[in-house]
């Protein structure tokens, strides 16, 4: 049979204070602290998708205006040997020499086109990184930062080219 004493009403009354003490002090803090990381990181993703969204935005603007400059040279490129073609009839030697003008002229303007398509890209790849690193760092980027990450794209696009 079971003996309800005194001592087994104490342990009963010690382990809900206990439980009560330990709910606030210790589960409610938790609790509050798991959730508001929780939010944090959500915010955060939503964040990181948004500048995705906006990097490959900013990728699919590069990759046109690559192509475009791709085909102004192509054009350029076609546009020469079809002016060397006409003329090559009346003096062979003249309308080679023209024709290798007339190409070294248009890939050096495509060559033109692109580095001025890649120096734009690059100061706002610049800035969107500077951006991002300021708002991962918690803080407004500064020029110094734009600058930095400007002479970072620099290097990067160097080292590409190599």
């Amino acid at each position: 049979m079971l003996n309800f004493t005194v001592t087994f009403f104490i342990t009963i009354v010690n382990f809900l204070v206990l439980f009560w003490v330990l709910k606030k002090l210790l589960f409610t803090p938790v609790t509050k602290f798991m959730d508001a990381r929780a939010k944090k990181i959500k915010d955060s993703l939503g964040e990181a998708s948004i500048m995705k969204a906006q990097a490959e935005e900013m990728q699919a603007r590069y990759d046109e205006l690559m192509a475009g400059a791709d085909a102004e040279a192509e054009r350029l490129v076609k546009e020469g040997e079809e002016r060397a073609k006409d003329e090559a009839k009346a003096l062979l030697e003249k309308a080679n020499a023209e024709a290798s003008a007339t190409r070294r002229r248009g890939e050096e303007a495509a060559q033109l086109e692109r580095e001025k398509a890649r120096q734009e890209l690059a100061a706002d790849i610049a800035a969107l990184a500077a951006e991002i690193a300021g708002k991962l760092v918690g803080r407004a980027a500064a020029a110094e930062d734009k600058r930095s990450a400007e002479i970072l794209v620099r290097e990067l696009e160097a080292a590409r080219a190599r």
